[in-house]
């Protein structure tokens, strides 16, 4: 069968391997789906012989347990490794069945991330009123952990390193975002540490006393100093507790997050969802910090693309619900997008993540009032060929408070399903007015 295997130091490809053979409780799943976890990339650093990567998969299966889901059954199972392949072995420990309102790339996303953050609420005890300081909060940990704490009715200030990067955290709960551990503004009852390095330290130093620093990750790869006299200008009684997620069999808590997708109170966050061919272009952009949330692999059979005005449709009507989701997966990783007139924005943004992050995010963070909904309405939809021709109107409150209300147009370029090329049309005269002669 074929497999994802470390080739050398950072770098993966596809290699023919062993099938795989279930022992005693263990079956045998079809893989349809596989996320990419940041410690992973670490293990691929100096990767040990006989070791494959792969924790997260998600799929169907094909050889069951004799304790386990019977042969057809949608699972989602957290493996110790070997998950990136057509075919992986899961203990049914480690296993749990999947509603079919679940798909399986949400179910990829959710085993280590949203294990980790379900074990990490569990160990802060008690969050109503609290007041959380969590660092590194962009990933896919982050995304869970807030949506779970604050439903639960914490306090979050979430650390993130761009405004585009936390927008999704304010969907999901968070009160505030900071860009610098320094500017929180103190003092938090608990803080969840993940990056280390100059973090920890002046996150600490944010605590009130008695207060709660949780350990569980070091993304920085850069190791901690503490310095004994920095406690006397901070909480000398604080506490720095290490966290590992790892709590034994995993097949009860994968069900209760199964539950709670299901029941809409948890959200995986699909920074990106590619074909497993591209691997190792999707490790890099991982490691270079380029996704946020969760990065899922597919290997289960493609539905044909759909034609090119439904894709158009699918996407204007993503950016009035707000699904970012959506957005990102209906551009092609190359798309160019070219905003006209003489504005800041104007001229052509290339790559789906410059497109997503920066001019999208930038226009609905930095133009609009905050916590004001920008509406947006399909007119018209016209299509010939690859080419499609969308219009829409855009209503909303500018900082300045000023009324933005625009008659919006653009054609769309798609192939095989994926938006290539944009060239947007609209009043900039209105937009300099409105927008950006009133900006500070």
């Amino acid at each position: 069968m074929r497999a994802v295997v470390a080739v050398d130091t950072d770098t993966v490809g596809f290699a023919e391997v062993d099938e795989v053979r279930p022992g005693a409780g263990e079956m045998v799943i079809e893989v349809a789906a596989f996320s990419i976890n940041r410690g992973e990339t670490f293990q691929l650093e100096r990767p040990q012989d006989g070791w494959r990567p792969g924790k997260d998969i998600a799929g169907r299966v094909i050889e069951a347990a004799p304790d386990g889901p019977r042969v057809g059954t949608r699972v989602v199972a957290h493996l110790p490794h070997s998950g990136w392949a057509e075919r992986a072995i899961a203990p049914a420990t480690q296993v749990a069945v999947l509603p079919d309102s679940i798909s399986f790339e949400q179910a990829a996303a959710l085993p280590l991330a949203g294990l980790t953050a379900l074990r990490l609420l569990r160990t802060a005890g008690s969050v109503i009123g609290r007041r959380i300081l969590l660092t590194g909060a962009s990933g896919g940990v982050g995304h869970y952990f807030t949506e779970l704490a604050a439903g639960a009715g914490a306090s979050i200030t979430a650390v993130v390193s761009s405004p585009a990067r936390g927008m999704r955290l304010l969907e999901l709960g968070a009160e505030s975002l900071v860009y610098d551990v320094a500017d929180a503004s103190g003092p938090f009852d608990l803080v969840l540490e993940s990056v280390g390095g100059e973090s920890l330290p002046a996150a600490l130093s944010k605590l009130v006393q008695g207060g709660d620093l949780i350990w569980f990750g070091q993304a920085s790869r850069q190791p901690v100093t503490l310095d004994f006299f920095d406690f006397f200008t901070a909480a000398e009684t604080a506490r720095i507790r290490h966290f590992h997620y790892v709590h034994g069999p995993d097949d009860q808590d994968l069900a209760t997050l199964v539950r709670l997708v299901a029941s809409g109170r948890l959200h995986p966050e699909l920074g990106r969802v590619e074909d497993w061919s591209r691997t190792e272009a999707v490790l890099d952009d991982l490691r270079n910090r380029r996704i946020r949330g969760n990065a899922v692999l597919t290997l289960h059979e493609q539905a044909p693309p759909m034609d090119p005005k439904t894709v158009v449709t699918r996407y204007v009507e993503a950016v009035a619900a707000g699904d970012l989701p959506t957005i990102r997966a209906g551009f092609a990783p190359d798309v160019v997008w070219t905003y006209p007139g003489d504005l800041p924005l104007s001229g052509d943004w290339k790559g789906r993540d410059l497109v997503v992050d920066e001019f999208l995010g930038t226009a609905a963070g930095n133009l609009f009032a905050p916590g004001t909904p920008v509406t947006i309405k399909l007119v018209n939809v016209i299509a010939d060929g690859e080419q499609v021709f969308a219009e829409w109107t855009a209503q909303a409150t500018a900082r300045s408070s000023g009324a933005y209300d625009n008659k919006c147009g653009a054609v769309f370029t798609v192939r095989d399903g994926l938006i290539v090329a944009v060239r947007e049309y609209l009043d900039t005269d209105h937009a300099r007015r409105v927008l950006f002669d009133s900006m500070p």
